[in-house]
């Protein structure tokens, strides 16, 4: 599983990855499946969040023995959803004789889409090369290909086991599958010709960010040093434009870990001087409640002359790093915690106004999860305004050391841009930052860990995707189907009383 994922990139191996796992609990009772899966997803989550171990060691100052330990923790979290699949698999074929060819699909489909994981890692993701397999995703989301690559894992099993007791090759099964698969590709391969003339005829901005490859640590050793660099690094590729050919600048999240007020009106330019140029960046904010003061992370948009012209607050803040969850409630955790942030959550989704047009914001890992990303894209839109014309998002991806973690990021985040058809603009301290076009491709990008500056036009699009418009309809389907599909094995018919009941 986690040397066909992202980063390392075998994306063959994934169209197959769970055979071994389907054959090992083809004869087992649901309970011993369970902990097959359990132990084939605690292993391959362990190997795709490897990175874990750097960020534990290096932010949370565990000693190497107790990161390890937090790693393997982590992956039997992510794991129990391998368990899960392979227990319901089991049950649906002991209890009611249905076929893993079809069940097993749906299962997974199901647990991806509701399992709380921290970190969102669908394994569809994997496909982020082929473009005509992914293009899906401004349907079905995500999750559709994820659906296709666990059914053809079902549809190897199932000629595997077919071969294996002599019966006749099941060439309904195939045909209906690689059906599936023409018709996906021949959707996708029209939608990329078709978005690519709408890119070309779209109104532009250009835009540039500016990556300083420097580290959590360093802003905070030296925090007007690290907001200078990325002006001076501004100034510098200014100077070697056109003075019109830069229409946008953005900076990556907490550029600035200044508190700005949240009323301010003016960026002080003793700080971020006099670019000259509109300006997206990533701060920390502050307002006094109710006498205490509340702080945010935040994105703020200027106009040429410094003054501010928008804001928004992240809403979804990182668990045990930006906040601990119901701290609130009990505030003497963060007294065990000493090293953990106390932010509140964002709360509007409105888009920013840049010229004409409207910009959707999200921060951080806020753009793995498809349901923010929408909300945030459809706020707005009951009062009759159009949808958003492109995405930006502000990251800090040096947490993770230099790892695949940043493609994996990039990766999951790029199925956004898809999903709604627009440019999906990243900019990160230290890579990788990316121009995403409406069609994935990450051509667009910079390195990991280097000092550059990234320029390019961001088209300006319109119009709404069928996932815009209703959402995570195609999980959510699948997820009530499947929860009807087990609770009918606990009223079995006849012969399968006895086995229920054990």
């Amino acid at each position: 599983m986690f040397s066909g994922y992202v980063g390392h990139n075998r994306f063959f191996l994934e169209w197959f990855f769970l055979v071994p796992l389907l054959w090992a609990i083809r004869d087992v009772s649901p309970g011993r499946a369970f902990l097959l899966g359990w132990t084939a997803g605690t292993i391959g989550h362990a190997g795709l969040f490897y990175w874990i171990v750097h960020m534990l060691t290096t932010f949370a100052r565990l000693a190497p023995v107790f990161s390890v330990a937090g790693l393997f923790l982590f992956a039997a979290f992510n794991g129990l959803s391998y368990a899960i699949i392979t227990w319901a698999i089991c049950r649906l074929r002991l209890f009611r004789g249905w076929s893993v060819w079809w069940t097993a699909p749906f299962v997974w489909t199901a647990v991806e889409n509701v399992y709380p994981f921290i970190f969102p890692n669908y394994i569809g993701a994997s496909q982020y090369l082929l473009l005509p397999i992914t293009q899906i995703s401004d349907i079905t989301g995500i999750l559709g290909i994820s659906f296709l690559l666990i059914w053809c894992n079902s549809t190897f099993y199932t000629v595997l086991e077919s071969l294996k007791e002599h019966r006749k090759i099941p060439v309904k099964m195939v045909t209906v599958f690689l059906a599936a698969i023409a018709i996906t590709a021949i959707y996708g391969t029209t939608r990329i010709q078709q978005m690519d003339a709408e890119v070309k005829a779209a109104p532009k901005i250009r835009t540039m960010m500016v990556q300083a490859g420097l580290g959590e640590a360093t802003k905070y050793d030296d925090p007007l040093g690290f907001l200078k660099l990325h002006v001076n690094m501004t100034q510098e590729a200014i100077l070697q434009k056109p003075v019109d050919d830069i229409d946008l600048v953005i900076w990556p999240e907490s550029v600035s870990v200044y508190l700005l007020s949240r009323k301010l009106q003016k960026l002080p330019s003793d700080l971020f001087g006099n670019i000259g140029k509109p300006l997206l960046f990533g701060t920390l904010t502050a307002e006094r409640n109710h006498g205490k003061i509340q702080r945010y992370v935040s994105a703020m948009l200027a106009d040429e002359q410094n003054a501010v012209t928008g804001l928004y607050d992240k809403r979804f803040l990182v668990p045990f790093a930006e906040d601990i969850p119901l701290g609130d409630i009990f505030p003497k955790v963060y007294d065990l915690l000493p090293y953990t942030s106390r932010f509140r959550p964002g709360k509007s989704k409105a888009p920013l106004q840049f010229k004409n047009y409207r910009i959707s914001l999200n921060i951080c890992y806020e753009d793995l999860f498809h349901r923010l990303v929408r909300q945030n894209m459809t706020a707005g839109i009951p009062d009759g305004k159009e949808l958003p014309h492109a995405i930006v998002n502000l990251t800090n991806d040096s947490w993770y050391g230099d790892t695949i973690e940043p493609l994996e990021h990039l990766v999951s985040a790029s199925f956004r841009a898809i999903e709604h058809r627009r440019a999906f603009v990243r900019s990160t301290n230290t890579g990788i930052s990316a121009i995403i076009d409406p069609v994935g491709r990450l051509d667009k990008r910079t390195g990991q860990w280097t000092k550059e500056t990234l320029i390019g036009e961001v088209p300006m699009m319109s119009g709404q995707t069928l996932f815009s418009y209703a959402g995570n309809w195609f999980g959510w389907s699948i997820t009530a189907f499947v929860v009807v599909l087990i609770a009918l094995t606990f009223y079995p018919l006849g012969q399968n009383r006895e086995k229920a009941s054990r």
